[in-house]
């Protein structure tokens, strides 16, 4: 490539050349063209004459890539900026810049001429210069483009939630006059916070962050530690016109112990707060207690004594967790004594270990696929228990076709909502949760937004504008169809907002358990934590609402709220296994599946739930590894064994399903065999009465059975969920006659309620992924309502019923009831 600057006239200049990819390390290395002309005076070049060729191939190496689709944008081309200094003091540059496949006049393959104000410009390359010269443009192209696609989008017109956040970022700035196209960009898509620069600042009334910090949060830490880390930036912030986010580091895991002494002895006394014995650990003294904080070294410390490492191991995972989770409330609390109003805390957990094969352990088998090591996540349930952030982010990696693909999509853009609803369970429908959502078209963008907000999720960050040329990774600047998701979500936000800002969501009586000492352990490898998710999915699917319980919740006395559990966890721990049997003796019902119950927190075998699901205590478990943590893996995994059901009163008709994952043989103890195994004929579930309540058990994963029947596609939003796996896992809560959310016509319409005085608004995000032209909507109400509004197709014709006994015994006595055609999403008033 090669340069030259038309204006100013009379001057002599030279180049300052650098550059972003998009490939590691992000970023070429800044350099200047002519060599040393910065220093040198006499190396300078003289307007109106051209630079010598300067090796773009040579410069960035291997670094030159091609375009990519990481994010399915038209500027994925590494990105050259070049500043002309000039010797004369001039406000604005006309310059030419030419590229060619060999230095060489006759091998110009692509010509930009521009004039601009200030010094900085910069343009798209590639290595397949001839094939890609008509895709190449320069920074002010990029922004012209951009800013049309979004006043289209928007119809030139600005619609924009003033309650709720809708919050992107902009990477490194380039001339005012783009940074302000950029910024009109996302005014008409109806952002509210924004980072900014002066001149956009000056223009637009964008809320700027409240700011960020690099948080320390390990266990050395003590309160004045704390307080003393945050008080300075929090002291920075400014006040500001509505609520705003300060975030505490990013992507927050539990941080080790290692050999601090601090650390230590603040392990020592949480020891003795749990009222473990020294002679449990069988050392003298608590002091003397060496914690395991790792796999390997479990792995070594278990050849002197199983029984003993299995115990350290467990409460170091727990205190490190808690250790955590107690520094973040106090950098909560310190923030607000220093911190001008109005601004919140708020922090990201990690989803991709997460999904990928830690869950809130850290990982058993090998180093996590999406993060490397065994990263210690963090209790969930515990973060927001304690309010530790104001506002908690959950994200979203789940490419599909984006960036990092399939192999981080799991079981789809529903996850999103799973997370959310952790984090509503863990507070009892408090803690105020916003959803970081990656590239994605209007479908994916739509449906991962929505499924967040019918759980929970009332906030949003677009991670992240951009735009393209000058960022790293996870930008959508230039994907366009990005741009209709957020105008439509923004838009919906804004007209739902005076009901879904104050509004709460909905309680209920189906409880699924999260057992975190099972993450901790992870027995069957990967496959608890997709039966677990798959359980969440069926019920879900068919409009029940699901409350997530941890051992502690259960051990607490949370049971008492609801009338069925589910439970796929294998290790539960001794203090919640007497709750559940409590509780079902008292006419709870409970559904166990994936060997539930079989293990302790320690990962001993023991008695655990079988008295409650009427089978002997010893069980013996049949675990097929294979890779099930990656979208449609399931596909290629063979059924080793089929499930016959007879017909009950608890699952409905006959059923079949097959096996994979885990088959537990039992023998049943006084309870009623109501399937077998085909291969040899064995029991494979059982219906025990137990007190006044009820149990189902399953000696098989139906979630696994349920998610490979789906047919998941890799590449693309194609699976169809079964109905036969699907009633039977709803069977036990449609037994006991509990409430659904609401009653759609329709199954996999993903489904969210808020009251609030004003009314009632309704979420529906439609995963059968196929408009549905007629939805009966079926809504229980507390008060009488005027109109039914969709934000997407206006008012709506609905009738009133009188609510069902079981309604009423709810609080509820109308039901509205209306139809409605159903793309991917909407929002439905009731006021």
């Amino acid at each position: 490539m090669r340069f030259k600057l038309l204006e100013p006239t009379e001057a002599s200049y030279y180049i300052q050349i650098g550059g972003y990819i998009h490939i590691e390390p992000w970023r070429l290395p800044a350099t200047v063209w002519p060599a040393g002309a910065d220093s040198d005076r006499s190396k300078r070049v003289g307007s109106g004459a051209f630079t010598d060729w300067f090796d773009l191939g040579k410069y960035a190496g291997t670094k030159l890539h091609g375009q990519l689709s990481r994010a399915g944008g038209i500027a994925e081309f590494p990105n050259i900026t070049a500043n002309f200094v000039a010797s004369t003091n001039s406000p604005t540059r006309k310059v030419v810049i030419e590229l060619a496949t060999a230095p060489d006049e006759s091998a110009v393959v692509k010509r930009f001429e521009e004039s601009f104000t200030g010094s900085l410009t910069s343009f798209l390359v590639s290595p397949f210069l001839v094939a890609d010269k008509d895709r190449l443009e320069t920074a002010a192209q990029m922004s012209t483009r951009r800013l049309a696609w979004a006043r289209e989008a928007s119809g030139g017109r600005r619609v924009s939630p003033s309650r709720l956040v809708i919050q992107t970022q902009f990477w490194d700035p380039q001339r005012p006059e783009l940074n302000l196209q950029e910024a009109e960009v996302l005014w008409l898509l109806g952002f509210n916070v924004l980072n900014r620069w002066p001149e956009v600042r000056q223009k637009y009334d964008f809320v700027d962050p409240g700011g960020h910090h690099w948080v320390q949060f390990g266990p050395s830490l003590t309160r004045e530690d704390i307080d003393n880390q945050i008080r300075p930036p929090a002291q920075a912030t400014r006040a500001a016109p509505r609520p705003t986010l300060f975030n505490f580091s990013d992507e927050i895991t539990s941080p080790a112990i290692d050999t601090d002494k601090t650390a230590l002895r603040h392990f020592h006394a949480w020891l003795q707060e749990q009222n473990v014995r020294p002679a449990e650990l069988e050392v003298k003294a608590l002091g003397d207690v060496v914690p395991i904080e790792s796999p390997a070294m479990l792995g070594q410390r278990q050849k002197q004594d199983p029984k003993v490492a299995n115990r350290i191991f467990y409460y170091t995972a727990r205190f490190r967790q808690a250790a955590a989770t107690e520094r973040l409330r106090w950098l909560t609390e310190s923030f607000h004594r220093y911190a001008a109003t109005n601004i919140r805390t708020s922090s990201l957990v990690a989803d991709h270990p997460y999904f990928s094969g830690s869950g809130l352990g850290m990982g058993m088998d090998e180093p996590n696929m999406a993060w490397g090591g065994h990263p210690l996540s963090l209790d969930w349930f515990d973060l927001a228990r304690q309010r530790a952030v104001d506002v908690i982010g959950i994200e979203d990696w789940m490419g599909l076709q984006y960036m990092y693909g399939p192999r981080y999509t799991w079981e789809g853009f529903q996850l999103m909502g799973f997370q959310a609803a952790i984090f509503r369970s863990g507070s009892r429908g408090t803690q105020p949760i916003i959803a970081w959502i990656t590239p994605s078209d209007e479908t994916n963008l739509v449906l991962k937004s929505s499924s967040a907000l019918a759980q929970g999720a009332k906030h949003f960050f677009y991670w992240t504008y951009g735009p393209t040329a000058t960022s790293t990774e996870n930008y959508w600047s230039d994907l366009r169809g990005a741009y209709d998701g957020v105008v439509r979500m923004s838009r919906q936000l804004a007209s739902a907002e005076h009901i879904i800002a104050p509004g709460a969501t909905r309680r209920t009586r189906v409880a699924l358990l999260y057992s975190i000492s099972s993450d901790l352990w992870q027995p069957w490898g990967y496959i608890h934590m997709l039966e677990r998710r798959a359980t969440y999915l069926s019920l879900v699917h068919d409009h029940y609402l699901v409350d997530m319980l941890t051992e502690e919740d259960v051990a607490a006395g949370r049971l008492k709220e609801y009338d069925v559990l589910y439970a796929v966890d294998p290790n539960i721990s001794a203090r919640a296994t007497a709750a559940i049997e409590q509780w079902v003796r008292d006419g709870g019902y409970l559904f166990g599946s994936c060997g539930a119950g079989s293990r302790d927190e320690f990962n001993e075998p023991g008695p655990g739930l079988a008295r409650v699901f009427g089978i002997e205590p010893a069980v013996r478990s049949e675990v097929h590894r294979a890779e099930y943590r990656v979208r449609g893996s399931l596909n290629g995994i063979g059924y080793f064994d089929l499930v016959r059901l007879d017909k009950t009163s608890l699952l409905g008709e006959p059923a079949e399903f097959g096996v994979l994952g885990v088959r537990v043989t039992f023998t049943p103890a006084g309870s009623r065999v109501i399937g077998r195994f085909k291969r040899n004929n064995a029991p494979a579930a059982v219906l025990n009465e137990f007190g006044s309540g009820k149990a189902v058990y399953m000696g098989a994963c139906p979630g696994l059975s349920y998610l490979k029947d789906a047919g998941f596609v890799p590449a693309a939003l194609k699976e169809r969920y079964p109905l036969t796996q699907r009633q039977l896992l709803t069977g036990m809560a449609a037994a006991r006659g509990v409430l659904r959310l609401v009653e759609l016509s329709h199954p996999v319409v993903e489904a969210g309620l808020y009251d609030a005085p004003a009314g009632t608004a309704l979420i529906l995000a439609n995963f059968t992924y196929r408009p549905i032209e007629a939805l009966t909507v079926r809504v229980p109400l507390a008060k009488p309502i005027q109109v039914v509004r969709s934000v997407e197709h206006g008012s709506l014709r609905f009738s009133r019923e009188e609510a069902s006994p079981a309604f009423r015994g709810q609080g509820y006595d109308s039901v509205a009831v209306f139809t409605t055609r159903l793309r991917h999403n909407d929002i439905f008033l009731l006021e």
